[in-house]
């Protein structure tokens, strides 16, 4: 499966992708539905299998990690965002064009403006030449 740019937070060794938080938790998302004794700290856990999600206090949180992913789509350089979760098109990912000349995104098929971005909606399959890069940040307030 194709990694997307997100947040992650490790727990117990493990690293999670941010779902939500406040200034004392996170919702960390699971790839499935989390059982109890995997998340002995959890305060609440979403066992929905289209949403699962594990609610833990911030200081039950070892590490907080930056992922950024990154390749070619249609011969131009793009960062990989966020995958659609629902819908008809669940499971395509948004690219972001990560050039500067406005001619090679328009000539690629991505949407946009100079100030905006240039986007597309695409199927994983289709991002090429896949690259990620992870940097540990300081544990702080998201």
């Amino acid at each position: 499966m194709l990694p997307v740019s997100e947040t992650l937070f490790e727990y117990r060794g493990k690293r999670y992708p941010w779902h939500s938080g406040g200034d004392d938790y996170l919702r960390l998302r699971t790839d499935r539905p989390p059982a109890s004794e995997d998340f002995p700290d959890a305060t609440e856990i979403n066992a929905d299998p289209d949403d699962p999600w594990v609610k833990l206090p911030r200081r039950a949180v070892t590490a907080r990690f930056s992922q950024e992913v990154s390749g070619t789509w249609h011969g131009v350089p793009v960062s990989v965002g966020p995958r659609v979760k629902r819908g008809l098109q669940r499971g395509m990912v948004t690219v972001w064009y990560a050039g500067n000349e406005p001619d090679a995104a328009v000539s690629a098929g991505l949407s946009g403006n100079q100030n905006d971005g240039w986007s597309a909606l695409t199927s994983p399959d289709e991002v090429e030449d896949v690259r990620v890069q992870t940097k540990r940040l300081p544990m702080v307030s998201t």
